[in-house]
C-alpha cells in the first residue's frame, strides 16, 4: 500500500502540484498587478526602476528598520530562508531527481551538510512559532492558520531529515516527505508563503513610490 501512495506523490501527484503552484502564482501575480493599475489611475505613471531594486536588496540583506528593532528575528529569518532554499536546489537526492526526469543536473552538497542546514531550518521555524505564541503583540495577532503555515514548512524538513537519517519506517518517511512537499507547493499560492513571489512585486511598488517621495528605502 505505502509503495502505490509513493508512487502516485513522485508521479500524478508532483505534476499536479506544480501546475497549481505556477498557475496560482501567477494568477496572484496577475490579480496584483490589475489592482495596483487600478489604484494608480490618474496618478502619476513613471517607475522608479533605481529605488525599486534598491528597497529589494535593502531587505533581503539586514539592512531594513525591522532587522535592526527585531534582530532575533531577522537571524530566524536568514536561518530559515537561506538553507531551505540551498536543501531544496542542492541536495543530492532533489538533484538525482531532477536529472532522471529532466536531463539537467548541477553540483550538489555533501548529505551531511544538508543534514546540519535542515535543523538549523527546524530550529529557526521553532523559534519563530514561540515567539508568535509568547511575544504579548505577535500573540494577540496570531492565528491558528499562521502557525499551520510553519507546521506546512517544517513537515518536508523534519520527514526528509527522518527518512535519511532512517528514524522509523524508512518508506513511511519517504512518502510524508514527498507528500508533505507536494501539499505545502499546491498550498504556497493560497497562504503568507506567496510572499515568495509577492515580495518583489510589492515591495518594487513600495521602493518606486519611496524614491518619488524621496523618503529612502526604509
Amino acid at each position: 500500500m505505502i509503495h502505490m501512495v509513493y508512487n502516485f506523490a513522485v508521479g500524478p501527484m508532483v505534476w499536479l502540484a506544480f501546475t497549481i503552484f505556477i498557475g496560482g502564482l501567477a494568477y496572484r501575480l496577475i490579480r496584483y498587478r490589475r489592482k495596483a493599475v487600478a489604484a494608480k489611475k490618474g496618478l502619476p505613471g513613471d517607475f522608479r526602476t533605481s529605488w525599486a531594486v534598491r528597497s529589494m536588496l535593502h531587505y533581503l540583506l539586514p539592512l531594513n528598520r525591522t532587522a535592526k528593532s527585531s534582530p532575533w528575528s531577522t537571524v530566524a529569518g536568514f536561518a530559515l530562508h537561506i538553507p531551505l532554499l540551498v536543501v531544496v536546489f542542492f541536495l543530492s537526492a532533489h538533484v538525482i531527481m531532477l536529472e532522471q526526469s529532466w536531463g539537467v543536473s548541477w553540483p550538489t552538497i555533501p548529505d551531511a551538510w544538508a543534514d546540519v542546514l535542515t535543523m538549523i531550518a527546524l530550529a529557526a521555524l521553532g523559534f519563530l512559532a514561540v515567539k508568535r505564541l509568547v511575544h504579548p503583540a505577535l500573540r494577540g495577532l496570531t492565528e491558528p492558520k499562521d502557525l499551520l503555515v510553519l507546521l506546512l514548512v517544517a513537515l518536508p524538513l523534519l520527514t526528509g531529515l527522518a527518512a535519511h537519517r532512517q528514524w522509523g519506517d524508512y518508506p513511511l518517511m519517504l512518502t510524508l516527505h514527498v507528500l508533505s512537499a507536494n501539499i505545502l507547493l499546491m498550498l504556497i499560492p493560497f497562504t503568507k508563503l506567496s510572499h515568495m513571489a509577492l515580495f518583489f512585486v510589492s515591495r518594487a511598488a513600495t521602493g518606486s513610490d519611496f524614491g518619488k517621495r524621496q523618503v529612502g528605502a526604509w
